[in-house]
């Protein structure tokens, strides 16, 4: 009997300074992680401010791809959320919602695990060289509970794989975007320009002898004129279809000039697009084509208007076609 009060009292005993140290040691856990990613800023902090793409790179979700995936709120920014349902117990169920953004510095959110807890994660973006540093903490409040305290202790091995392995998922996904199908996909800000121009229709087999038709009266018109070309020659798609196409030559010049009415001559306003450089032959720009496509669908983006292509090789002047350079335009919203 008085053994077993010993063993009782040492199991008391040990119990209190298990609780009693436990009071000592902190309340507050945080865990960070860092990666410079070949990005800038800017494209990082627009990835990850919209929810919508977290379940492409956050190193929870993309253990489980049957898990239930719902959005709230806006699209980007303060109050957007995020709800998932899983059935991995390493899921489990919860939300995450932003509650703070400051763009292309950082971004703050609650972690919302249910039973498992509530964290609150920040991004920071810092420009390094040609990439951005990209810092992913994490700060949880481990209450009053002794056990969550001393497992406190434990967190940076427990939870920063986690961390580093979400940092590498944001750098794949990034590199994803910016070159897809060996296509570097840029959004830029196309400046107000001036075309003069010829349209006509033309089918998949008349459409070369055309366009080079139409290029060469334009051509013809500048030099009668003492008009100089400011950019290099584009064509604008109007539609396409399996028989017929919509085409627009066009050659960019400094001002509007008064044009015979075979021709056009106006102004473009300014305006977003998004843009992919094509080298090579013109037999293989559909899968330039496919990255736009591809990227517009990934990023959510609108088309606002007719693509075109800008010719910077002339391949009567060029034989090699390796070296052809067309870029492709699309503006969008």
């Amino acid at each position: 009997m008085k053994t077993l009060q010993h063993i009782l009292l040492i199991i008391i005993c040990i119990s209190g300074v298990f609780v009693s140290v436990s009071y000592l040691l902190p309340r507050k856990i945080r865990v960070e992680r860092s990666l410079v990613i070949d990005a800038s800023a800017k494209s990082v902090f627009d990835k990850l401010n919209t929810l919508k793409s977290w379940d492409k790179w956050s190193p929870w979700l993309t253990l489980d791809k049957n898990a239930q995936i719902g959005f709230s709120g806006p699209e980007s920014g303060i109050g957007a959320k995020i709800e998932w349902i899983s059935k991995n117990k390493n899921i489990g169920n919860g939300t995450a919602f932003i509650i703070g953004c400051l763009p292309n510095d950082s971004i703050s959110f609650i972690l919302d695990f249910g039973k498992k807890g509530k964290s609150t994660g920040c991004f920071r973006f810092v420009k390094e060289n040609q990439g951005t540093k990209v810092l992913w903490s994490i700060e949880t409040d481990l209450g009053l509970n002794p056990i969550s305290r001393w497992v406190g202790l434990l967190s940076d091995r427990l939870v920063g794989p986690d961390l580093e392995k979400g940092l590498l998922n944001i750098d794949t996904l990034m590199h994803s975007i910016q070159s897809l199908n060996k296509y570097e996909v840029l959004e830029i800000e196309v400046a107000t320009h001036v075309l003069l121009s010829m349209r006509d229709t033309a089918s998949p087999t008349t459409m070369n002898q055309k366009m080079t038709m139409m290029f060469e009266k334009i051509s013809k018109f500048l030099k009668l004129h003492h008009l100089s070309p400011t950019a290099a020659p584009t064509t604008i798609f109007h539609t396409f279809a399996a028989t017929k196409f919509d085409i627009e030559t066009c050659i960019p010049i400094s001002s509007v000039v008064s044009a015979p009415h075979w021709l056009n001559c106006y102004e473009v306003a300014a305006q977003k697009a998004i843009m992919v450089k094509h080298f090579g032959s013109y037999k293989r720009i559909t899968e330039a084509y496919d990255a736009i496509q591809t990227y517009l669908k990934d990023e959510n983006m609108e088309v606002n208007g007719s693509g075109w292509e800008e010719y910077i090789t002339n391949p009567y002047l060029e034989a090699d076609s390796s070296k052809w350079q067309t870029n492709i335009y699309f503006p969008v919203k």
